[in-house]
């Protein structure tokens, strides 16, 4: 499917709003309510769009969310997928994708603390260990995600920011339940969820501004299929010295302003900032790494890059 500048702006309200209406689109975008439905549903039926997600603000619930990379040794495809399948199925997985680079698999997992963490680690690591060559685990710190300003002309990037102080807010079941729901399907109408779960639309949507005024749900974005739309996602994984907030606030902007930055996480453990951009080419990511190399080249230490070729999965409430 070719996209045109009408399906782009499409793209770009959804990922600032997945539960956005058919009206408030068609009003964002000047189409009518009916051209913005065809059009959506041709998004749909192409496998443009992937999946209506919800970002749920997990450290407010107590949780850490570490990086897990794997590097495969001894692996058939059959195995390859065995051990994809394993991490999908993870109450505790909240991102899977596969790389190309120094690693073969990336993870983000949530603990509750190390213990948790080790747990959850051993527990795969006894199942799957022969197959698994290296391993490097960190912790993310704070994450600010960008929108993608590069669908369309004249749109400014918007931030939002998940990860940052623990605390420890108490949902109860009719809370947990809708966020199960929401978290991997953001598009679900009111009548839907209240036939899945047996509640009144009153219940339901008092519930759900509760949780987004209390940013448990800080946003509810798209999974776009990059293939579909001749785009891939790549990591920069940087090694740093020396860094001052200055300097820090300095390459957090550069990611923000990037038409391409996608997302900026900074991290504890053997590598200090992992940086993700989408790329219509790979010339722009080496123009990406030649800019950063020469803005940031006193900070810059080491860096790698990866490619991420699939997302397997995506659901920020995987309890």
């Amino acid at each position: 499917m070719k996209l045109d500048l009408k399906d782009k702006k499409i793209l770009y309200e959804l990922d600032l709003n997945s539960r956005a209406t058919l009206n408030e689109i068609a009003k964002k975008v000047k189409l009518s309510k009916q051209v913005v439905d065809y059009r959506l549903k041709n998004l749909l039926k192409n496998k443009i769009i992937k999946q209506f997600y919800t970002v749920i603000n997990f450290s407010k619930l107590g949780y850490t969310q570490y990086k897990l990379y794997l590097k495969f040794q001894n692996v058939n495809l059959e195995k390859e997928k065995e051990i994809i399948d394993c991490w999908m199925n993870s109450k505790n997985s909240v991102w899977v994708a596969s790389c190309r680079g120094r690693w073969d698999l990336v993870i983000s997992v949530l603990a509750k603390d190390i213990n948790d963490l080790g747990e959850i680690l051993s527990n795969f690591i006894n199942k799957y260990g022969i197959f698994i060559m290296g391993k490097d685990v960190l912790i993310t710190q704070i994450s600010p995600v960008f929108t993608k300003a590069y669908l369309t002309e004249n749109k400014e990037k918007k931030k939002f920011t998940y990860g940052g102080e623990i605390e420890h807010y108490a949902l109860d079941n009719i809370d947990e339940k809708i966020l199960r729901i929401l978290s991997i399907n953001a598009r679900i109408t009111i009548l839907e969820m209240m036939d899945k779960l047996g509640l009144t639309r009153d219940v339901i949507s008092y519930r759900m501004k509760k949780l987004t005024k209390d940013n448990i749900i800080s946003q509810y974005r798209i999974l776009i299929n990059l293939d579909k739309i001749n785009h891939k996602l790549y990591k920069i994984i940087l090694r740093l010295h020396s860094v001052t907030p200055e300097k820090e606030t300095q390459l957090i902007t550069y990611v923000a302003s990037h038409p391409r930055g996608a997302q900026y996480l900074k991290l504890v453990g053997s590598w200090d900032v992992e940086l993700e951009f989408e790329v219509k080419e790979e010339e722009q990511l080496h123009e990406i790494l030649l800019e950063l190399r020469n803005k940031f080249s006193e900070i810059i230490r080491d860096y790698e890059t990866l490619l991420i070729p699939q997302e397997h999965k995506l659901n920020y409430y995987p309890f």
